[in-house]
């Protein structure tokens, strides 16, 4: 089939969701696809990373943060407009609320002119959050929200989700949890909603040996005999790094954690006045953007990964440190498989973390890392992606 994508991250930079739409283009390529990538582009970010029978249309990204769906989804849509005008795709997978002007013009299509050849083509809408769900969230916690999401982004976004919902010809969710909550606040068609959880490259993310493991940490700068404690991804308030900071406080010397990833300024800075405050700013090693094929090394050094997230879809992050072999306690999100050395945080208060981290690594815990190979490799999920397709095509337009 030719499949047409829009995603508004793909690398580099390999940031946000980039990977996870890479890696499953690369995985569905081996099934005989070929793609036409609509994406977004930041200035100077270098070549962008091609793969074979890929081809792409690209637009600038977001000028100001937070202006997305007012100017780069707008740009895409008439990209998509003028492409469209010349070129046929037999189905088109659009993720999130990039497609947002997209959706709308489906639903007038469907409404109105259901016989034009852009209807023609099945319409598959993946999502990886929903913003009423999330909001809710953040209002239950009491989370102040900056005015630029609360008066103008969710509302546009929400607006995006439920005509995603209401044009799709089915719908991708990367967790029960989020097709659950299509289902509630968006009236969602539950015939039409599938879970299709996030992959990982077992390839590029495995263990290593003890001896590679010092070496890894040498190269890290790290003391082979310290507790490694990882977090990877961005610094945002609902990831609740502070309290896994303030949780190094109750957790002996040689227990280090190593944070790789950047995010919110005003939440890094946070960070570092928590570091000051409990004292612990000799044991947390903050590292930053690191590209995405240089990651392994990281899950690879540690000896815990820890997320205690608010809420989250599927974690990729998660699904790296289990095919690495390396233990995970987490939270915001439940997986539909129960897999060895993944546990779930019950609260995420420091203390309670604390006393989590200490005992995985005092009692080591083992991974089955063949059950995540199993299930969760990106070829597995290209093939659950095909089920979705067929579903599509066949069910278009009812």
């Amino acid at each position: 089939m030719r499949i047409a994508r829009m995603i508004y991250e793909w690398p580099p930079p390999w940031l946000g969701l980039a990977p996870a739409p890479y890696e499953l283009t690369k995985s569905q390529v081996k099934l005989g696809h070929t793609f036409e990538v609509f994406c977004a582009r930041w200035p100077n970010s270098g070549p962008i990373e091609g793969l074979n029978k890929v081809d792409f249309n690209l637009v600038p990204r977001e000028p100001l943060p937070g202006t997305m769906l007012l100017t780069s989804a707008p740009a895409m849509f008439f990209r998509y407009l003028s492409w469209r005008s010349h070129n046929k795709t037999d189905l088109i997978h659009a993720h999130g609320h990039f497609g947002m002007w997209f959706y709308w013009y489906r639903k007038l299509l469907k409404k109105h002119f259901p016989w034009v050849e852009e209807m023609k083509a099945p319409l598959v809408v993946h999502f990886h959050n929903t913003v009423k769900g999330r909001r809710t969230k953040l209002e239950e916690a009491e989370t102040e929200i900056k005015n630029m999401s609360k008066y103008i982004n969710w509302p546009l976004a929400e607006a995006s989700d439920r005509w995603a919902v209401r044009t799709a010809d089915a719908c991708v969710f990367v967790s029960e949890e989020l097709k659950q909550e299509a289902i509630k606040y968006y009236k969602a068609d539950p015939q039409k909603c599938f879970v299709v959880e996030t992959g990982v490259n077992t390839e590029t993310f495995k263990p290593v040996s003890l001896e590679e493991k010092v070496k890894t940490r040498l190269e890290l700068k790290l003391n082979p005999e310290d507790k490694i404690v990882l977090n990877v991804g961005a610094m945002v308030e609902r990831k609740n790094i502070h309290f896994l900071v303030e949780a190094m406080a109750h957790l002996p010397d040689n227990y280090k954690l190593l944070l790789m990833g950047e995010g919110d300024p005003d939440y890094e800075d946070r960070l570092d006045k928590t570091m000051i405050d409990n004292k612990v700013k000799h044991k947390v090693i903050k590292v930053g953007y690191t590209p995405y094929p240089q990651i392994p090394i990281a899950y690879q050094s540690a000896d815990v990964f820890v997320l205690p997230s608010s809420f989250e879809g599927i974690p990729k992050v998660v699904m790296e440190s289990l095919s690495c072999g390396v233990p995970v306690l987490a939270s915001g999100f439940k997986l539909n498989e129960d897999i060895l050395g993944l546990e779930y945080l019950e609260e995420i208060g420091p203390r309670y973390i604390a006393g989590r981290i200490k005992d995985m690594i005092e009692n080591h815990r083992s991974v089955d890392r063949y059950k995540v190979m199993h299930l969760y490799s990106w070829d597995t999920k290209a093939a659950e992606m095909e089920r979705v397709y067929e579903y599509a095509k066949k069910n278009h337009l009812k």
